[in-house]
């Protein structure tokens, strides 16, 4: 015998047949009477008296519905106090991260960490890069990702992972087949790339201006998605990182041959911030899950722990 059988039972006692319980329980009519046939060969005395009337409580039937309430409702009230004592338990951790970035990282970190933490719950921010390094200054959040280059003086920070950037480019078109890609390349070219507050953007046209030619900009959004999904279209060469990592049938992802060109992904906090408990949780978990070990996984800083 068990709650969910007792929830059956009741049901049946309060719609007052099999046909009309199990529309209220979205479960089959045989699954039902199959359910309750189970129960009554488990406690050895028949529940109805099933007629061609109708089906009649037996009196082990009335019995039992009144200690099938009490028993349920008893549950409900047990199952509900546990509830709050999880969720007064449960952490919270506010998070910015600049867009894109949760896809670089992949999202598969974050459910593992989940799976490891559930008692811990992410509350996940998205800003543009600058926006972003903004709120973990002001207080917004309790720790955040930055893209190179930022103020390192106003941050402990710790590099997580180095994403190259390619140039995204239909197959259609005749750069697409390139194994590398020079800037000079695309000094015709129309190109779709983030909005100007995005690091991929200032870094960029930095190696374009040094390569002696402006951009021709066609497109600009905070969406790294959108980039990948206009060059699809052959609307430009989109300058992204490589989301899927899997072939496409539509574009290749072209690197570059200046090696340098990475987005380069930091996880940090306010210069000698306190790390409490839950936010170590969370950064050992990044740091140990990324790919970049060694020397440049330590934590630039003198975090104190709380």
């Amino acid at each position: 015998m068990d709650i969910k059988t007792l929830r059956y039972f009741l049901q049946i006692c309060e719609d007052g047949s099999f046909s009309k319980a199990s529309k209220s329980l979205y479960i089959s009519q045989q699954g039902l009477s199959k359910s309750i046939s189970n129960l009554e060969k488990e406690i050895g005395v028949p529940l109805f008296n099933r007629t061609s009337s109708g089906n009649q409580l037996t009196e082990y039937g009335e019995y039992l519905k009144n200690k099938a309430s009490t028993i349920v409702y008893q549950f409900d009230i047990l199952t509900e106090g546990i509830e709050e004592i999880k969720q007064k338990n449960k952490k919270f951790l506010n998070i910015g991260v600049p867009f894109g970035v949760i896809n670089a990282l992949s999202l598969d970190l974050i459910n593992e960490f989940n799976k490891v933490y559930p008692d811990i719950i992410l509350n996940i921010k998205e800003y543009t890069d600058t926006k972003c390094e903004e709120a973990v200054l002001n207080g917004d959040v309790d720790l955040g990702f930055a893209i190179a280059h930022f103020d390192k003086e106003k941050f402990d920070y710790q590099i997580v992972k180095y994403e190259k950037i390619y140039a995204i480019i239909n197959k259609k078109h005749p750069l697409a087949n390139r194994e590398y890609i020079d800037f000079s390349d695309l000094k015709n070219e129309k190109i779709i790339i983030n909005g100007t507050q995005s690091k991929i953007h200032h870094n960029f046209i930095i190696k374009c201006l040094e390569n002696g030619f402006d951009l021709n900009i066609i497109i600009q959004t905070d969406e790294m998605i959108l980039v990948t999904d206009f060059s699809k279209r052959n609307e430009g060469v989109g300058i992204s990182i490589n989301f899927s990592h899997t072939p496409t049938c539509k574009i290749n992802y072209v690197p570059f041959r200046d090696d340098s060109f990475t987005l380069d992904i930091y996880m940090v906090t306010k210069k000698d911030t306190v790390i409490n408990n839950t936010m170590k949780k969370f950064m050992d978990f990044i740091q140990e899950s990324t790919s970049i070990h060694g020397d440049n996984s330590k934590y630039i800083g003198e975090n104190k722990l709380l």
